[in-house]
């Protein structure tokens, strides 16, 4: 079951992304995967770190301000949703549930108001009626979308752009006194978790079958970053080693998923993981192992309130020339 990682204070952190560029968006949303102090995305040319309110920019790279952090919260709110109307009752509960209704309804005017002023340039980013609220699509270009769009084409392309955009956890870092909000960004935070690793599940098997091998390594190690207890990934990852004649990475990487595991699931390694770190071990597994296996779409464990491994899909290659060893065991 994955965990849910709890908001972070706000501080401002620097790291080179470079922003999506959209002829004819008046303003670009990112999330950097919302990088810590807001909406924001550097330029291409140079890392910056955004002021603390900085939220979204321009093309031209100009950042926007807002004056206070639930302006922001709920211009990521919208901004997610692009095109979507939201009533503004809901977007009152969700920020001011705390306050009295006429208060929260105030809150809500005032926030509007900040969002009009800071998008300024193109009024009609900012779509508001008597009764909803929303962005409108054809001016604004927002990351997470482009994310999901290109996870969802699923071409080793696409795929590979997907996972670059994915720098980490949705506003990571920002932290809001509104369980509301928190709630549905925990959710969210999640949900765009799952698609990241759906992408470089995905990502690996095709690298594997191409005999993309360093790459592949790489999407291995950055899948085992996002979730180390994925024992598949494990095996796969110390084939790929082998493949390479890396024997000694691949035995490091045995130990480190037996530590992980005892860790966090006071669990042993499966015996397939076992087996493979013999291959290794007695040099019966290199560079001749043949690639890894397709595998049908990721998939995730259904929650559960013990704690339980996670199943990756299947990514290990066939044991080729095992089958008398294999009818042994079975």
């Amino acid at each position: 079951m994955s965990r849910h990682q709890s908001a972070q204070s706000e501080r401002p952190r620097c790291r080179n992304h470079s922003a999506c560029q959209v002829r004819g968006k008046a303003f670009i949303i990112s999330s950097t995967f919302f990088r810590s102090s807001g909406l924001f995305t550097p330029t291409k040319d140079r890392a910056t770190c955004p002021r603390p309110n900085a939220i979204s920019r321009r093309p031209s790279g100009d950042t926007l301000s807002l004056p206070t952090k639930k302006a922001r919260a709920l211009l990521a709110y919208l901004a997610l949703r692009p095109g979507q109307s939201h009533p503004r009752d809901k977007l009152a509960t969700l920020l001011w549930g705390d306050s009295a209704t006429s208060q929260a309804r105030t809150s809500l005017r005032q926030a509007l108001a900040a969002l009009r002023k800071a998008l300024a340039a193109a009024p009609e980013a900012l779509v508001v009626d008597g009764r909803a609220v929303g962005l409108d699509p054809s001016s604004v270009e927002v990351d997470v979308g482009r994310f999901e769009r290109l996870v969802a084409d699923g071409a080793p392309a696409a795929l590979e752009e997907a996972v670059a955009l994915y720098r980490g956890d949705l506003l990571d870092g920002f932290d809001l006194a509104a369980p509301p909000f928190e709630e549905w960004l925990l959710a969210e935070r999640e949900r765009l978790r799952e698609l990241a690793l759906e992408a470089l599940a995905k990502l690996l098997r095709h690298q594997s079958e191409s005999r993309a091998s360093e790459a592949a390594i790489q999407t291995a190690l950055r899948l085992l970053a996002l979730d180390p207890l994925q024992e598949a990934v494990h095996r796969t990852l110390m084939r790929l080693y082998a493949r390479q004649g890396r024997r000694s990475n691949a035995l490091r990487q045995y130990q480190v998923c037996v530590s992980v595991l005892q860790r966090e699931l006071g669990v042993e390694p499966e015996a397939e993981t076992r087996r493979v770190y013999q291959d290794i071990l007695q040099q019966r597994l290199s560079a001749a192992a043949g690639p890894d296996a397709a595998a049908g779409p990721a998939r995730r464990p259904p929650r559960a309130p013990v704690a339980r491994r996670r199943e990756a899909p299947s990514l290990e290659p066939p044991l080729v020339g095992r089958a008398a060893e294999l009818g042994v065991l079975q």
